[in-house]
């Protein structure tokens, strides 16, 4: 059944489990505004068939086509990935989807943010990885971010100009900054309050902090 048939605009969330490949067939031309994934980094997890970083190029080749497709003109994809690591040897993940996704025409890389989390696997012959990456693009060159909706704190809320025209008047933006390209977020461990059956779930401070690129509303 095409999803069309499923979806209800009066829901928060629709839920479609199955095969990408085949559902991402059902999704109408340029339907999309946001895509947010983090697919299998292929090795050899107890929801992968792949051991090894080929398979990861490949899979991605196969999709990237259908991930245009749906996407509106102006919409985005983010793609958050970290590392293959196999016999102790690192292949950075993000570097293979750039070179795959950087392949398509029309197609921009906005940002390529650091995902930082203080806990983890403790290596024992190299220094253990404490970040992902999260890389942003977007089809086309006009697009929505709506920095408003993702601002955090300033770090000196209360910090006044001291001198020129702006004298005495707040010297940063009254609705905080912007975050940056470098976020500190704590990954989902097994006492994690939203942790669930899955061995590698991402939090949902993720998804928070990179829904600006959605036009407001959606």
């Amino acid at each position: 059944m095409p999803l069309s048939k499923k979806y209800a605009h009066d829901r928060q969330c629709v839920l479609y489990p199955g095969d990408c490949f085949k559902l991402i067939k059902s999704i109408p031309d340029e339907s999309i505004d946001l895509t947010i994934s983090s697919p299998p980094y292929c090795m050899g997890k107890e929801y992968e068939t792949s051991t090894n970083y080929e398979d990861f190029i490949n899979l991605h080749e196969k999709l990237i086509p259908e991930l245009l497709r749906i996407t509106k003109p102006g919409g985005s994809i983010c793609w958050q990935v970290g590392f293959h690591v196999a016999s102790s040897v690192v292949t950075p993940l993000d570097y293979l989807v750039y070179s795959t996704f950087g392949k398509c025409e029309g197609l921009y890389l906005r940002n390529r943010i650091i995902w930082t989390f203080g806990h983890g696997l403790h290596c024992q012959k190299r220094f253990s990885g404490r970040h992902e990456t999260v890389l942003w693009f977007t089809k086309g060159k006009d697009f929505d971010f709506n920095l408003d909706d993702v601002r955090v704190p300033q770090k000196y809320p209360g910090k006044r100009s001291y001198k020129g025209s702006n004298k005495g008047r707040p010297s940063g933006n009254p609705k905080g900054k912007n975050p940056g390209d470098v976020w500190e977020i704590p990954a989902v461990n097994a006492r994690h309050s939203e942790k669930t059956g899955h061995p590698c779930q991402f939090p949902h401070a993720i998804v928070q902090s990179i829904r600006c690129p959605c036009p407001r509303g959606q």
